[in-house]
């Protein structure tokens, strides 16, 4: 995994991602950007995967064929994104493509694109590829629990709510009331 984490080419893929999740979705970004910085401020012992990226997590599908079956990340972020970029020598117009089972959608996903989705919320899954094809992926992501052990005081919920004082037990239920408003008002409107 490190000489993947240090290849130039991989890190350039994630300045990349990140780069195109601050221009598409500059809130989102912001709310990722500080929710890392104050998750590294309370242990200094923690690792970027990449220093050039706000995501906390990665997963890389070494394939050789890498495809998945249809799943959602219910342990993702809810109102987050996730970045994917999959490369490899395919033919992205007969397989590989991006289904979103949800929306009803097959996206064509040519090699070296990445595209944002909120994977908590949407089945995803991708086609398989032609025989002899090799497909590889590569996802960026903050998991939901990291953003709670920081919202929580950087401990777990139970122990939160074990050592929480009244002020803060409402202030929790008050934020938590509201959370989805706030979520849904990061993600963009095109019109």
């Amino acid at each position: 995994m490190e000489g993947l984490l240090s290849n130039p080419a991989v890190q350039r893929a994630s300045g990349f991602l990140n780069h195109l999740f601050r221009t598409y979705n500059k809130p989102m970004y912001d709310v990722y950007k500080e929710h890392q910085q104050r998750l590294h401020a309370s242990n200094p012992r923690l690792r970027k995967n990449f220093v050039n990226s706000v995501f906390s997590c990665l997963t890389v599908n070494s394939g050789p064929r890498t495809v998945t079956d249809p799943h959602a990340d219910s342990a993702n972020r809810p109102d987050g994104w996730c970045g994917i970029t999959c490369c490899g020598p395919f033919d992205y117009k007969r397989g590989g493509q991006l289904v979103l089972w949800d929306l009803k959608l097959v996206i064509d996903f040519p090699p070296g694109c990445t595209i944002f989705i909120p994977s908590a919320l949407l089945v995803h899954s991708n086609c398989p590829i032609q025989p002899g094809e090799r497909r590889y992926s590569m996802t960026q992501y903050t998991a939901g629990g990291l953003f709670r052990w920081a919202a929580n005081g950087f401990q777990t919920q139970e122990k939160f709510w074990e050592n929480a004082s009244d002020e803060e037990r409402a202030r929790w239920m008050a934020d938590r009331a509201t959370r989805w408003e706030r979520g849904l008002a990061l993600f963009p409107v095109i019109s």
